[in-house]
């Protein structure tokens, strides 16, 4: 079971048990009227007992049950708010947040951090020609890919249209590069499957920027550093690796952009 699963799993057990205890006040409530105010004699044993039984165990049961479900909705609303709904990946939000809590953690402890960022070569080709539905298809396809190139505290999300991002605390800029290049192999290797049956070869682009050699002072630079890495690989040709070098300085693009990048 993945971490992430067993916390949902624990979260939906701890709402059961409050729902429960929180049932547990009618029949324990209900008992403490009858002995203040003497109403066992009203009654018979039998009676008694049925009520009681019948309190106790339908509002455990209900209040239990429905502290159940409202815990499953909390997840599920939760997972709405961090992840993309088309790839499933992280969306930008939760990647910004990783990406500054990270970064922090790494410039206070000294230790290493990659950011990885990709894009996918001509995909608004894919669109003009195929449809969005196709688009749609091969971006879920290339993050099933990635989810499986990802380790654990490691985080892939979608930032953009056809933009991904993966973090990588303690790894250094090599570790990045493989990565990297392994994630171009995979998307590479396999054509996409497009709606009614096509198959749709693919290429990616990625920038690696790592603090073990960019100098970045802020999160905002390293991602600087990773997207000019990023352009630089499609001004080389695209369908390449491109790691940011130590002599980094933020001065915009080497190539004109304007009319191929897409």
């Amino acid at each position: 079971m993945k971490p992430g699963d067993a916390m949902a799993l624990a979260h939906r057990h701890r709402r059961l048990v409050e729902g429960m205890l929180l049932g547990a006040c009618a029949p324990v409530g209900w008992s403490v009227l009858c002995s203040v105010h003497n109403l066992w004699p009203m009654a018979t044993r039998e009676y008694a007992i049925w009520l009681f039984s019948y309190m106790a165990l339908g509002t455990v049961a209900a209040f239990g049950v429905f502290s159940y479900l409202i815990g499953c909705n909390e997840e599920r609303f939760a997972l709405q708010s961090i992840r993309d709904p088309l790839t499933k990946l992280y969306n930008r939000r939760l990647f910004q947040e990783r990406f500054e809590q990270e970064f922090s953690l790494a410039m206070r402890q000294e230790t290493p951090l990659t950011l990885v960022l990709a894009d996918l070569d001509h995909f608004k080709q894919v669109n003009d020609i195929y449809g969005h539905p196709a688009g749609d298809a091969v971006l879920r396809q290339v993050a099933i890919r990635m989810q499986r190139l990802v380790r654990q505290g490691e985080v892939a999300a979608r930032i953009g249209g056809e933009e991904f991002a993966i973090l990588l605390p303690g790894s250094d800029s090599e570790q990045g590069r493989v990565l990297a290049e392994r994630l171009r192999a995979a998307i590479r290797s396999q054509p996409m499957s497009l709606p009614g049956g096509a198959m749709l070869p693919c290429k990616v682009t990625l920038g690696v920027a790592g603090l073990d050699v960019v100098a970045a002072t802020s999160p905002e630079a390293l991602l600087s550093a990773a997207d000019a890495a990023l352009y630089t690989g499609k001004c080389q040709g695209r369908d390449r690796v491109v790691v940011q070098t130590s002599g980094w300085r933020s001065a915009g693009t080497a190539c004109d952009l304007s009319a191929t990048w897409e």
